[in-house]
């Protein structure tokens, strides 16, 4: 495996959750890290937790908005990274309230970027983080086979519609590159970005849905690793997800996080299942072959039950009062999903896209042009 040492390295999204793991790795190993991100209250927070940890490498933060090319431009030609990881995006299902500026975010903000990057005399390596999303809807009885690079595109959604698009800005720049696409992120951030929006997105998606995760902390270790592995990875199209531990139904993932923070598992009546007669009515994961990207990466460190203790016992005491509570906090939850279900006029199965659809509107879905023909990114 051939190895080139990237002694600055530029991450944008650089506080958010595999964004700051990803920088304190980088910096334990004596890098310089520009560190981008929008600057509030939160990412101001996180920049001062790295900045006051005692290590090897250089933090310097860099708040800017990806939609602002002129400070991208000269941001990038100032510090001239070796490597650029490019984490910085509006997610779904937050995106889907307003899909327009996500686009301009997504995809807009990926070809400043690489526009700032293709500026300089020694091109850097570009690290795009994309996602399961981009497969769309994937009915584990019609598709039970894992998931490849080289399974054709066909997003659902807008903001998987958004990824191939961003995908493909990086793919014609002429950037060494990778792209790494994400299965299902946890870490211990899951509560405090907990909103009404994921509570839809996590009632939309069938009980049987595959679902494979992944330790945010091996994203970053993934992600770290690409950046020293410039010839190993260039034009690679990579699958990240965790070990074989890590391979669930949606409502096991969902009753194993519930038991970790002390709730308990609500069981199958909590969500409905998909129907296996619908290609259409499933949620956009599966499970990845990741085969070559942990040849490649080494990334996958941490198993499913590792990583569910490490949701626990970050939770300290308020686990205890959780667990205490728990049997009067179940019983409640399940009758309020059914009652919700019932008001919403649900049948038997999710159908996950109409609901997102009567819930965001039709710009929360793809549209029909971008899912041209189920798109191959091999083309």
């Amino acid at each position: 495996m051939s190895d080139q040492i990237a002694d600055v390295v530029l991450i944008t999204g650089a506080f958010g959750q595999v964004g700051k793991r990803c920088a304190e790795i980088l910096l334990r190993r004596g890098r310089t890290v520009i560190a981008m991100d929008l600057q509030n209250d939160k990412t101001t927070a996180v920049a001062g937790e790295l900045a006051t940890q005692s290590r090897d490498g250089t933090l310097v933060v860099a708040y800017a908005n990806l939609l602002d090319a002129d400070t991208i431009a000269e941001c990038v030609s100032r510090h001239k990274p070796a490597a650029i990881v490019h984490l910085a995006a509006m997610l779904a299902p937050a995106s889907y309230r307003n899909p327009l500026l996500a686009r301009k975010i997504n995809v807009d903000g990926t070809h400043n970027l690489v526009a700032a990057a293709r500026s300089l005399p020694e091109l850097p390596l570009f690290v795009d983080a994309s996602s399961a999303s981009v497969y769309g809807s994937r009915n584990r009885y019609t598709h039970p086979q894992r998931i490849t690079a080289e399974t054709p595109l066909n997003p659902i959604d807008q903001y998987g519609e958004d990824k191939v698009l961003a995908e493909e800005v990086v793919r014609a720049s002429g950037l060494p590159y990778a792209v790494l696409r994400l299965g299902g992120v946890i870490s211990t951030d899951v509560m405090s970005s907990f909103s009404s929006d994921y509570l839809v997105l996590m009632r939309a998606t069938p009980r049987d849905n595959q679902l494979h995760t992944v330790d945010a902390r091996d994203v970053a270790l993934a992600f770290a690793n690409a950046v020293d592995r410039r010839d190993a990875v260039n034009g690679k199209t990579l699958l990240i997800g965790g070990d074989d531990t890590h391979l669930h139904a949606f409502r096991d993932v969902e009753d194993d996080i519930m038991h970790a923070v002390g709730i308990g598992r609500l069981g199958p009546s909590a969500s409905l299942p998909g129907d296996p007669g619908d290609d259409r009515g499933w949620g956009f994961t599966g499970f990845f072959d990741t085969t070559e990207a942990q040849e490649l990466l080494q990334f996958q460190e941490h198993s499913w039950t590792e990583t569910l203790s490490w949701i626990a016992e970050s939770l300290g005491r308020a686990r205890a009062a959780l667990k205490v509570l728990g049997p009067a906090i179940r019983p409640v939850l399940r009758t309020l999903l059914a009652i919700q279900r019932k008001l919403e006029g649900r049948g038997p199965y999710a159908d996950p896209w109409a609901l997102i659809e009567k819930t965001y509107g039709t710009g929360a879905l793809a549209s029909s042009k971008v899912r041209r023909q189920g798109v191959d990114e091999r083309s």
